[in-house]
């Protein structure tokens, strides 16, 4: 994604063609302070767990892991499974440690989970069903992590947020589970999606032109993750609806919120609005945009503070809300 950045210019809300659509969405005034805290709750970490072993490409096998932050308490608590951006390029687990350790002192186990990416020569089948391999081997260890096995989420952001409303989306489809068996162990109860993608050709559609032109007429990565290297966006229509989270909204799927900054550089509003309107026309769901936020925290494009509305009280008191209500806990810092 960082070469829609270089493309563009300089980043920023100026660039945008058109403001989101607020139709069916709630538009939020987040004021940065004060940031998310739950004071002096003290937290257990694990890090490294291997969950399974893969091939790489080269004929190399390599180790996916999770590390986990919960609570210091003896109590089974639902878990929240983490899945960090990095445009399908990159996936470091160790990312958004501090909103993971919110999450999880006011009352759940997280876990940030690595998944194959691309570089990886993964497609979104593979990163999808690592994903169900990592929430069925958190499962099967719920004894020893002090996991409710019933109550479990996904929460992603950028290309995280795609790969949870995937998954949410395909519970129990045989295509999107671990070694084709939709078992239970790989379902979620509740699904997060910060400023995720969906329509991949469309992803540049709210912003200007030239944006639009480079992911319409020259070759991406996308591709690559979905399954077509070297092909072109328009090209590949079937290709890209089948990884859209959009295309597999029924009213059987599970609660999802959705959020997005109205001044995102990089993915486009729309997309977010695209699985809430599916999502709607199958049943509920609910979708926030943040007031002037961005792409999370896009301090490597100069944008110093651009994460603040993102950890803010105010838009991490509706993700843990969220997570309490559909995951029926009771928060503990209560």
């Amino acid at each position: 994604m960082r070469a829609l950045a270089r493309l563009r210019g300089q980043a920023g809300p100026a660039d945008r063609r058109s403001p989101p659509d607020l139709a069916d969405s709630t538009l939020l005034d987040v004021d940065p302070e004060p940031q998310m805290s739950l004071g002096a709750v003290e937290v257990d970490i694990r890090n490294d767990i291997a969950y399974k072993t893969v091939e790489l490409p080269g004929g190399e096998s390599c180790e996916l892991k999770y590390d986990i932050v919960r609570p210091a308490t003896d109590e089974r608590l639902p878990l929240v499974v983490y899945l960090p951006g990095g445009a399908f390029l990159r996936c470091n687990k160790v990312m958004a440690f501090e909103l993971r350790r919110h999450v999880a002192k006011s009352g759940f186990v997280v876990a940030g989970v690595e998944y194959r990416i691309t570089p990886d020569g993964a497609t979104y089948h593979d990163t999808i069903h690592d994903v169900r391999a990592a929430l069925a081997h958190l499962r099967l260890h719920a004894d020893e992590f002090g996991i409710d096995p019933s109550a479990v989420a996904v929460w992603g952001e950028s290309a995280g947020g795609q790969v949870a409303a995937l998954t949410g989306a395909t519970n129990g489809l045989a295509e999107f589970a671990e070694g084709s068996d939709p078992s239970p162990l790989g379902q979620v109860q509740a699904v997060i999606d910060g400023f995720g993608s969906s329509e991949l050709s469309a992803i540049a559609d709210d912003f200007e032109e030239e944006a639009q032109l480079h992911y319409r007429h020259k070759p991406t990565h996308f591709s690559a993750y979905l399954g077509k290297p070297g092909a072109l966006l328009p090209d590949i229509p079937d290709a890209v609806r089948a990884a859209d989270p959009a295309t597999y909204a029924t009213a059987s799927a599970p609660p999802f919120l959705l959020l997005h900054g109205s001044a995102d550089v990089m993915v486009s509003p729309s997309q977010t609005q695209y699985v809430h309107q599916a999502l709607l026309a199958a049943g509920a769901d609910t979708r926030y945009v943040l007031n002037g936020a961005n792409h999370g925290d896009v301090a490597f494009l100069g944008l110093v503070g651009s994460g603040l509305p993102w950890s803010s009280a105010t838009t991490m008191g509706i993700i843990t809300e969220f997570l309490h209500r559909h995951l029926d806990h009771t928060d503990i810092a209560e």
